[in-house]
């Protein structure tokens, strides 16, 4: 199962480094833009512009209230996302998750006006951001399932277990059969925030998302970097906005003072082989044993990054004193 990672933020996340928030493997984004009529995030710019600049694929989200005028929340947010004159690559988003004592029949045709005006705005189809429970109680018509036309809007779908393992899906609401993005964290921690973040997947490959987006994969021609005193790959990983992962993979040495590093552009991370997955039953298999022969030049960062796992992981495995000292030919146990 391919997915591409993202988060959303708002308010609650303010003064985030996004060019970090890249490098540790972020793809793409959500902002809190406005909620009912009165409110307007006022971080919604630097977000926007911050994880612009640092090659985000960007959304903005609407918090609806169901007992405020849909029409006036439509407008609301159309005029507040569009006075920064940049609409952004994903769809905007409608988040539904209080009914605010509303009956089903309201929720339902407020959301239906929200969504048509933003969509005839925007010139494509929002985003139906909720629960399962919240979709399963309150976005639903006579007979029990969700209105009709709910099948031509994308899903975001929050359903929590906090920790993603491999293979891992969301349960469906009732009468939804497909989503887009997978919300499944509220508790996340991100280098570049300074709080708990939102964690997303998306449903597919990075190619797929630029797609849904409507946007093109940026140029892959790799940068150069020349290696100063007090450089570190994490250092460097942070400045371009990659991952350390990518970084070392494309530079399998030791960093030395004015080696001419090679900088790859930011993809997405594609699961190794001998990761969890899930099983018939639904639970996750034990991930099976995988050895490594170590090749010349490599070093346990290098071999570390490369298998998903840490220095002192595979040196507590095959019992290595040295982390410095591995001979070509060596086969390695990798936990």
């Amino acid at each position: 199962m391919t997915t591409v990672s993202g988060i959303d933020v708002s308010y609650w996340d303010a003064g985030i480094d996004w060019p970090k928030v890249r490098a540790a493997g972020q793809r793409f984004m959500f902002a809190k833009a406005t909620e009912g009529v009165t409110y307007k995030d006022p971080t919604f710019d630097d977000n926007w512009f911050g994880a612009k600049s640092a090659g985000l694929l960007r959304g903005a989200y609407h918090f609806f209230r169901c007992n405020v005028d849909a029409k006036k929340q439509a407008d609301y947010f159309i005029d507040y996302v569009k006075s920064v004159k940049d609409d952004g690559e994903l769809p905007p988003a409608l988040d539904l998750e209080t009914n605010d004592g509303m009956t089903r029949e309201k929720i339902v045709a407020g959301a239906k006006v929200w969504l048509d005006r933003v969509e005839a705005a925007f010139g494509r189809k929002p985003i139906i951001y909720s629960g399962q429970y919240f979709l399963q109680d309150y976005f639903v018509v006579k007979g029990g399932g969700p209105p009709p036309w709910a099948k031509d809007y994308p899903l975001w779908l929050a359903q929590y277990p906090y920790q993603y393992v491999e293979g891992m899906k969301p349960t469906l609401p009732r009468g939804w059969f497909s989503y887009a993005i997978w919300q499944y964290s509220d508790k996340g921690r991100v280098n570049g925030i300074n709080a708990a973040v939102d964690m997303n997947l998306f449903n597919g490959t990075l190619e797929e998302l630029y797609k849904f987006a409507g946007a093109s994969i940026p140029d892959q021609t790799p940068k150069t970097h020349a290696v100063a005193k007090g450089d570190s790959f994490e250092s460097i990983a942070n400045a371009y906005g990659v991952t350390v992962r990518e970084l070392v993979m494309a530079n399998p040495q030791l960093l030395n003072v004015g080696d001419k590093l090679t900088v790859p552009v930011a993809i997405a991370i594609p699961q190794e082989s001998g990761s969890t997955s899930e099983t018939e039953s639904g639970g996750v298999e034990a991930p099976s044993k995988r050895t490594y022969i170590v090749k010349a030049g490599d070093t346990l960062s290098f071999i570390a990054v490369k298998h998903n796992t840490t220095v002192a992981a595979i040196a507590s495995a095959n019992d290595i004193k040295n982390i410095n000292s591995i001979k070509a030919g060596q086969v390695l146990t990798i936990p």
